[in-house]
């Protein structure tokens, strides 16, 4: 058998809605950059007196925030289905390397490059899940169920608590990752604001992107993305969902914008809790719509499958330019809410325009295949 083979099939919906989930991470990070690392993962704002910047932030708040993870949580999983369909026996030996490997790049991305990285989050997912291929559709409901319930229940638990010890005993904030220092004194501040976001992710809210990533991978023993049967499925969900999904996440992303604009202690940390849930019914308009696009392999849907390939070497690129260009121990730049969304957006489009012309997989994703 030859490698070629040996490689899972390429799902067109799979790679394309793999890239656009890639806008909102990018736009988030570098937004809410300078509120890093006790902030974020947006910040109020700059300058304030602009309504540009704010027009920008609510744009951002309402469309964007929370969508990239919540998607790219579920796809982790479907990706995974697809590999156990295509490998099976070998699938878990692969996937159990590519999930080391991935922590082991999490990791270093996280302490010297981006505290809010979440690859080392998603490979810790990744390998508590790599036998729950083997169970049943029944039993992959269940526990997405109750994944999504009892995170559901921890934070209405914690929200209470957190509004009061903000409003009573106000945090000591530390200087910002975009301050200007040097790269000892940044590194320190990076890293110990990773392990402090690490902490956070895994003894509370891990559960929610596992029970994602768990719906993921029922979607994907059912091809819900390429079996015929569910296309009147999908329109009806599509047609069901993406209104009031969009009303939901106009009123969420308002109160968010109101929480970073006002900087009303907790109030702005309690709506991002439930950011990933709010994304949901947006999504499950939204992804419908964009499946039956990619099934009919419509040409927007086709660009976008090719800079799906390369989303890992998108989403370090993104870290690296925020590095370079918005640290404290790089350039520094003083940019506004506006302009750096634009830089996002613009950074975006550029992966998204040039991955046609790319033969073969970048270096990090042929690394990490391997």
């Amino acid at each position: 058998m030859t490698d070629a083979r040996r490689q899972p099939p390429r799902d067109l919906a799979v790679d394309a809605l793999r890239a656009l989930a890639l806008l909102p991470v990018v736009a988030v990070n570098w937004v809410g950059y300078a509120s890093l690392p006790d902030g974020g993962p947006l910040g109020a704002a700059t300058p304030a007196q602009s309504w540009l910047a704010q027009g920008w932030l609510i744009a951002i708040a309402t469309l964007l925030a929370g969508k990239g993870i919540t998607l790219l949580a579920f796809l982790f999983g479907y990706s995974q289905g697809l590999s156990r369909q295509a490998r099976g026996a070998q699938a878990d030996v692969v996937r159990r390397r590519r999930m080391g490997r991935l922590l082991l790049l999490g990791l270093a991305h996280g302490l010297l490059v981006y505290a809010g990285d979440i690859l080392t989050l998603y490979a810790a997912c990744g390998l508590l899940m790599l036998n729950w291929s083997r169970l049943r559709l029944r039993q992959l409901r269940r526990r997405f169920i109750t994944l999504l319930g009892v995170e559901l229940v921890l934070i209405v638990l914690v929200a209470p608590w957190m509004i009061h010890l903000a409003a009573d005993e106000p945090r000591a904030v530390s200087a910002s990752l975009a301050t200007p220092m040097g790269w000892s004194g940044w590194l320190a501040l990076n890293g110990w604001g990773f392990f402090v976001n690490l902490m956070g992710m895994l003894l509370l809210g891990f559960l929610l992107p596992l029970g994602l990533m768990t719906a993921g991978l029922f979607a994907a023993r059912l091809r819900l993305f390429s079996h015929p049967r569910w296309r009147p499925a999908l329109q009806r969900c599509a047609r069901r969902w993406l209104g009031p999904g969009l009303a939901l996440n106009v009123a969420w992303g308002l109160a968010l914008w109101h929480g970073l604009r006002t900087a009303q202690p907790g109030w702005a940390d309690v709506a991002y809790a439930f950011s990933m849930y709010v994304a949901m019914p947006l999504l499950a308009g939204l992804v419908p719509w964009l499946v039956l696009a990619a099934q009919r392999r419509e040409a927007a849907m086709a660009r976008l499958a090719l800079a799906g390939r390369h989303t890992l070497s998108l989403y370090i690129g993104s870290s690296m330019l925020s590095l370079a260009l918005l640290s404290g121990a790089g350039l520094a730049l003083p940019l506004g809410t506006a302009a750096l969304g634009m830089l996002a957006l613009l950074y975006w489009s550029l992966w998204v325009a040039l991955a046609p012309r790319w033969r073969g997989r970048l270096p990090l994703e042929s690394w990490l295949s391997k």
